[in-house]
């Protein structure tokens, strides 16, 4: 039986492979001695877990014939503990070549790093738009079998717990967590509590500093993995420890810490972003913001309560740019009082002025949840005018999947190359949808449509070259210039032109003018980036995620990065600009310093 591995190619060959494994009982006892293992590991990081109680009913089910299909992670440990046994004898090639196979959800760690989503705990929402749903026990807009909030629900939303059982869980399905991109999600982050905000964000930094991989458990004890009871704390998730570290100590420890947080952003509205908040996310070490846009014609926003103006999105928008801040817009065609011209019309907005040009987008098409005002609009018929307060016909019909594929395909063509189309439908369960689409594949399915009329997505995620090994002498600098408000930016992406352009770095280089200077310079975590300075909002090299250090056949650590950084400046020093910042997240302020940067401000700055 040596060698189990050698034809594993495909997702149908590991499900023979499970066969064989439930079948043999050699196999079969090596799975459960792996289940043995993580069950003790669980134990250990304070989870009731009776081991013997567990393995036991194993064992009798499996006497009995009833045998549990092994999972991907016991697969993948299964492969790891046969090749260090030396039953497995393969090239390195193919070693990775399986360990790929066996990663479940390898789009986590594809782009470059490895992302987790962490939800805030329930707490009202300023706003009062007519699709968002209020379930008690979560964060406005949340629901409790969407995934993320499944997680934090059975970590009672305590950051530090939903951390740890996060990194615990993406480890063991083989993904790395040295580089890590932190989401923080629940509705608007700026509503909450100053005192509670920072708290979450430092029990974030605190779980990542503190994390023990897998291999060292043995070593490890449960005061180092959960200092001064922190396990306790998990009943009452915002209390504080009494010593705590600072956030500057926390930040300075993740520098150089096995799981590095290389990005961290947070969701709020447009109609909350001022400097002052700015100056304070900072302080947080806040990279990237996302923010409900939804839509672009003012009647539409009207309608279903947005209470916020295109002009306040414009104005939001230029604020975030100004400070160096990489941001994302959530867009949602099929909204009541729109229509597909006007939900296109909004994608071509994006790009048609200087107000908006997004980094990235998630796209959510409006669907009809319970416990909204939607819900009781559509199923009534009737909704009460705001204004007049007459009681008026309601008829809005959603679309139905081939013309919601159709406004997707439509609008992705007004997309630019410089942003990033991150989702392009929510993760929500279809049980909680009365109407619209419950496609979970939307995206395959704009592509399909797409393909069949010849059209090549040109955003930065369709290009990505994810796995694929490359030659640095296929890829070319190409630069795209735009103007916004208050200064110009530019796109350096290393692109393939002979493979659709396929994209194996890019940074974003701002060269802003002086109309923001004074609110800047009120501000102690901002002033850096006033009179004449030129900054990096993002630097992002794509393909499997490497340790630091590490060098690599693919496009991380191969110098697309240093490259796309000695352009930059260059392009900064012919415009007159003297000083180059970077908002870099806290875990890659040592690779910027490695190319002549220092800490300023909550800034890597250089000296031009």
């Amino acid at each position: 039986m040596d060698n189990i591995f050698e034809k594993v190619y495909t997702e149908k060959d590991l499900n023979n492979l499970k066969r064989l494994v439930t079948k043999d009982e050699s196999l079969y006892k090596e799975i459960l001695e792996i289940r043995g293992e993580i069950a003790k590991k669980q134990k250990f990081l304070g989870v009731k877990i009776l081991v013997s109680k567990i393995l036991n009913i194993e064992k009798k089910a499996h006497e009995r014939g009833k045998t549990k299909t092994p999972t991907n992670s016991e697969i993948l440990v299964l492969f790891q503990n046969r090749v260090k046994e030396g039953k497995e004898i393969l090239s390195d090639e193919r070693k990775r070549e399986v360990e790929q196979i066996l990663k479940r959800l390898k789009v986590r760690s594809s782009s470059g790093v490895t992302v987790v989503s962490l939800l805030t705990k329930p707490y009202p929402c300023p706003g009062r738009c007519i699709y968002c749903p209020t379930e008690v026990k979560m964060p406005k807009s949340y629901l409790s079998k969407e995934p993320a909030a499944a997680r934090a629900l059975a970590n009672n939303f305590d950051p530090y717990l939903q951390m740890n059982s996060r990194l615990r869980a993406l480890e063991m399905n083989g993904h790395p967590i040295n580089k890590l991109e932190i989401i923080v999600i629940g509705g608007t982050f700026d509503y909450y509590q100053k005192d509670y905000q920072e708290y979450f964000l430092k029990e974030i930094f605190r779980a990542a500093n503190e994390y023990v991989p897998v291999n060292n458990l043995e070593s490890a004890s449960s005061d180092f993995l959960y200092p001064k009871g922190a396990l306790q704390k998990s009943s009452q998730a915002d209390s504080k420890l009494k010593d705590e570290k600072t956030m500057f100590e926390l930040q300075k420890e993740n520098e150089t810490a096995q799981c590095r947080i290389i990005g961290l952003s947070t969701e709020t509205r447009p109609d909350y972003i001022n400097f002052e908040t700015l100056n304070w996310l900072r302080y947080l070490g806040v990279t990237k913001i996302e923010i409900g846009v939804q839509h672009l014609d003012q009647h539409v926003l009207d309608f279903n309560a947005r209470d916020m103006t295109r002009q306040s999105i414009a104005d939001a928008t230029e604020m975030m740019r100004a400070v160096g801040l990489k941001f994302v817009y959530h867009i949602m065609p099929n909204l009541p009082e729109s229509n597909e011209e006007m939900d296109v019309q909004t994608f071509r907005d994006l790009y048609n002025t200087k107000d908006f040009h997004p980094d990235m987008l998630k796209i959510y098409p409006c669907v009809i949840l319970k416990t909204t005002s939607l819900y009781k609009m559509f199923t009534k018929k009737e909704y009460k005018d705001r204004e007049t307060k007459e009681i008026k016909k309601f008829d809005y019909q959603p679309y139905d999947d081939e013309t919601l594929i159709k406004v997707l395909a439509d609008s992705e063509k007004e997309i630019k190359n410089y942003t990033r189309v991150i989702r392009m439908i929510r993760d929500i369960p279809a049980t909680y949808i009365l109407a619209s689409s419950k496609k979970s594949n939307m995206r395959e399915l704009v592509d399909a449509y797409q393909k069949k009329r010849g059209f090549v997505q040109q955003d930065i995620r369709s290009r990505e070259i994810r796995e694929t090994e490359v030659e640095d002498t296929d890829f070319n600098l190409r630069v795209t210039e735009y103007e916004t408000r208050h200064g110009r930016e530019f796109f350096l992406e290393y692109i393939n032109a002979n493979d659709n352009d396929k994209l194996a770095g890019f940074t974003r280089l701002r060269l802003q003018d002086d109309f923001f200077d004074e609110e800047l310079k009120k501000q102690e975590n901002l002033k850096v980036l006033a009179d004449k300075c030129a900054f990096i909002r993002e630097l992002h090299v794509y393909g499997v995620v490497k340790k630091f250090g590490e060098k690599g056949d693919q496009a991380q650590h191969v110098g697309f990065g240093k490259r796309l950084m000695a352009e930059a400046e260059k392009i900064a020093k012919e415009n007159g600009y003297k000083k180059m910042a970077v908002i870099s997240g806290v875990g890659v302020r040592e690779y910027y310093k490695k190319l002549g940067y220092h800490f300023e401000g909550t800034y890597m700055v250089k000296e031009l």
